[in-house]
């Protein structure tokens, strides 16, 4: 692997690390956090692996164990008041057998190297 290739992993990696350490942080008020922490209340650390900003909603996919794959709907502005965020799970391999792009498969792959440490 050569040198460029290696910084860009590793900083993919620290921003997995990152992202998901201030997801489960207790004093975060990120709306993704608190449908984590919500739906997932054992769980320590979790990667997004990609996500959609929508006109109504945010969607994101989230890997949250080497098996499973979150996607959580958030709705955002006036239409978050009423609707709570939805929760879909699904198997690892089905995720991945979607269509994806490169960024996201690369994601994956490093998330699934963290989460697989623990």
């Amino acid at each position: 692997m050569n040198t460029g290739k290696q910084i860009a992993v590793e900083a993919i990696r620290q921003h997995l690390i990152q992202r998901s350490a201030s997801l489960f942080a207790d004093n975060e008020t990120d709306p993704l956090g608190l449908a984590l922490r919500g739906f997932f209340p054992e769980l320590k650390h979790a990667f997004v692996v990609n996500s959609i900003t929508e006109q109504a909603e945010d969607i994101y996919w989230v890997l949250v164990s080497p098996t499973e794959v979150a996607e959580i709907e958030i709705p955002r502005g006036e239409y978050a008041e009423n609707n709570p965020p939805l929760l879909k799970i699904m198997a690892l391999d089905v995720y991945e057998k979607r269509r994806h792009s490169r960024d996201v498969r690369q994601r994956l792959e490093i998330g699934l190297e963290l989460i697989k440490r623990g």
